[in-house]
């Protein structure tokens, strides 16, 4: 009875108003416009998404009823299987029918007659359309004005719920009739799609469940909303829309490995298998790792019905399949892929072949990412000496060897052995490879940053500063290695005492790493990160907040609330809260989150120890200026802030 829809003959389209400029009473939403980019990777990225890219529309900010209306419209008439239409906005009210209303840019909340998109739009998009399953889920509220904090007043009429009446459709909106939906300045999403979001994509918790359906969905937002006081949210489904499956959900988390030279052949003939799986693999080289994982999933099978699950040759498609299949980001995935592989592949060809001992090492590398530097430490110091003995002390996966080596050698506690290591490897890649291979430009790049790890700002900032133009010639100035290298410049210009270099430096290259790379790339939030600081230690607390808020909030969806970006940056945005006057709420937040800190990086680690200072220091002064408040409460008269 679980199914998800069929990807060519679906359709959906994702509405949201984040930007309103007409009407003061309708605050602008920012996080409306992350609700629908996020939902839109989550239905249309996965293997296969459960709606593909072109049957996919996105309507933001749509100002009048026809922008809204007539994609929508179009979407309704070409869906044969699932039509699914979100959105994310204000809701409003009419006055005498009390009907719903969708707010856009130009709505004018005691017009909505006049100025936003009737509901009964949407019921007749539902109506023209063959689909099999209509799909609504709404996040909004049935208001005519809106209040800080939610999307519209309590007003008392009709549930959403009660007027969608179209066999085969399943509605789900974010709170009952009379509840205002829920956003927050500052959040990544508003409060229901967010929870939905992390459905999606992480799985529902406490289920064995590979998939998220509809009913699913709705049981665990029915459970997890109003335990955080968040509404209830609503439910309407006929027929068996519920049983849609939505996603699959993944586990979290620029060469590859040998191959074969590339050879040309018929689709089904060895030589043309092999030509596919190559082709994958160049594919990755080029920076495409999600058509390289495509090419390569489809490969695998063939070459593993012609040619044997033990053949070398599905044994390097397979453990091409997981080193790009890290690359895209399921660092998880590539881990169980490539211990799967290597286990074949040390049975078959023996633990000493050369596509062996470079399994041996992306595996080491998976198990490093996924957080357990000393034993990716402990397995490549073991493969290296193996990779120089048999395939060559010049052979470039030797260098990419101990490259890892050093990486993992600094990651698992040793930054001046790193720093070492890759001064000492930075000559042999320059020699072997070329000054302007990526690898050698891989190597001064991790000189640098392991020299500033061990302590020493000031040599970093001289290596980057020689670096940074040689990249910008030899790649480009959108390169990858070129906008990475310019943010280690300017960490360590800061870390330097050149806190006004730093900034400026930060100013100009956050924009382009979220231009090049992503808003939501990890070096595009380090960035951020170290922007919001350098903001704060150059004499601007509240905008060091400001910007710190808005970062946290995207570190917890993107990263996870463990990763060690997102503890640190809740610890930072503590101390500027502190700096800027709001000493107590500082406090808070430093008990909320040396818990993490002691647990995600350890008691002693550095940025521990500094903030258990930190806090130390902020009681010290809140004990003093607080004290009335503090013993007598907080309206007590002569209580001061």
């Amino acid at each position: 009875m679980l199914r998800p829809p069929n990807p060519g003959r679906s359709r959906a389209v994702l509405l949201g108003t984040a930007a309103y400029t007409e009407d003061p009473l309708l605050p602008n939403v920012p996080a409306v416009r992350n609700n629908v980019s996020d939902l839109q990777r989550l239905l249309t990225e996965g293997r296969p998404g459960a709606f593909s890219a072109e049957t996919t529309r996105v309507v933001l900010d749509p100002a009048t009823p026809r922008d809204l209306g007539l994609p929508l419209l179009e979407a309704a008439r070409q869906a044969e299987d699932v039509f699914l239409v979100y959105y994310a906005g204000h809701g409003m009210v009419g006055p005498e029918r009390r009907e719903l209303y969708l707010g856009l840019a130009k709505s004018v909340a005691d017009a909505p007659s006049f100025t936003a998109f009737p509901f009964q739009g949407i019921r007749e998009a539902f109506l023209a359309s063959p689909a099999r399953n209509r799909v609504l889920i709404l996040d909004c509220c049935f208001s005519g004005r809106a209040i800080t904090g939610g999307l519209s007043p309590t007003h008392v009429h009709e549930p959403l719920i009660d007027q969608m009446e179209i066999t085969g459709t399943y509605t789900l909106t974010s709170a009952a009739a009379n509840e205002p939906a829920r956003f927050q300045d500052g959040e990544r999403h508003t409060a229901f799609t967010g929870e939905l979001l992390l459905a999606l994509r992480d799985g529902i918790p406490a289920t064995s469940a590979t998939e998220v359906t509809l009913g699913a969905l709705f049981r665990h937002l029915k459970r997890v909303l109003p335990a955080k006081g968040l509404p209830e949210p609503q439910q309407c489904g006929t027929d068996t829309a519920e049983f849609l499956i939505l996603t699959r959900p993944r586990r979290r988390g620029r060469r590859g490995p040998v191959v074969e030279p590339n050879v040309t052949g018929p689709p089904g003939s060895r030589d043309g298998l092999l030509a596919r799986r190559d082709l994958g693999r160049r594919r990755g080289e080029e920076g495409q790792t999600a058509e390289a994982i495509r090419l390569l999933s489809e490969v695998v099978p063939d070459l593993t019905r012609t040619f044997g699950p033990d053949n070398p040759e599905t044994l390097i498609g397979r453990i091409n399949l997981a080193y790009w299949t890290g690359r895209e980001g399921d660092a998880a995935e590539a881990l169980r892929l490539s211990t799967d592989t290597v286990k074949d592949m040390t049975r078959v060809l023996g633990p000493y072949h050369q596509a062996t001992l470079v399994g041996q090492s992306q595996l080491a590398h998976w198990i490093g990412e996924s957080g357990e530097h000393h034993e990716a430490l402990r397995l490549t110091t073991s493969v290296v000496p193996d990779l120089t003995r048999i395939l060559g002390p010049d052979n470039r996966e030797t260098l990419i060897g101990r490259g890892r080596l050093a990486r993992w050698t600094g990651e698992a506690g040793a930054p001046a052995a790193a720093a070492r290591l890759t001064g000492e490897l930075v000559p042999d890649l320059s020699r072997v490879l070329g000054a302007e291979d990526r690898e050698t430009f891989t190597g001064r790049l991790n000189q640098a940053h392991w020299t500033g790890r061990a302590g020493s700002a000031k040599p970093a900032v001289r290596l980057l500063t020689t670096l940074v133009p040689d990249l910008s010639w030899a790649l480009g100035a959108d390169d990858q290695h070129t906008l990475i290298s310019r943010s280690r410049l300017a960490q360590w210009s800061g870390a330097a005492g050149r806190r006004h270099q730093a900034r400026q430096l930060f100013d100009a290259v956050v924009p382009d790493l979220s231009r090049v790379l992503g808003p939501d790339d990890r070096e595009t939030l380090l960035a951020r990160s170290q922007l919001a600081h350098w903001t704060g230690e150059t004499g601007e607390p509240e905008a060091a907040v400001a910007l710190f808020t808005l970062l946290v909030s995207d570190l917890a969806w993107v990263l996870g609330p463990d990763d060690r970006v997102t503890v640190v940056s809740r610890a930072r945005l503590a101390h500027w809260m502190a700096v800027q006057g709001a000493v107590g709420d500082a406090i808070r937040q430093f008990h909320a989150v040396l818990p993490d800190l002691d647990r995600v990086l350890g008691p002693n680690a550095p940025e521990t120890t500094e903030n258990r200072l930190l806090l130390a220091h902020w009681r010290k002064k809140a004990d003093r200026r607080l004290k009335r408040e503090i013993f007598y409460g907080a309206g007590t008269p002569g209580g001061s802030r």
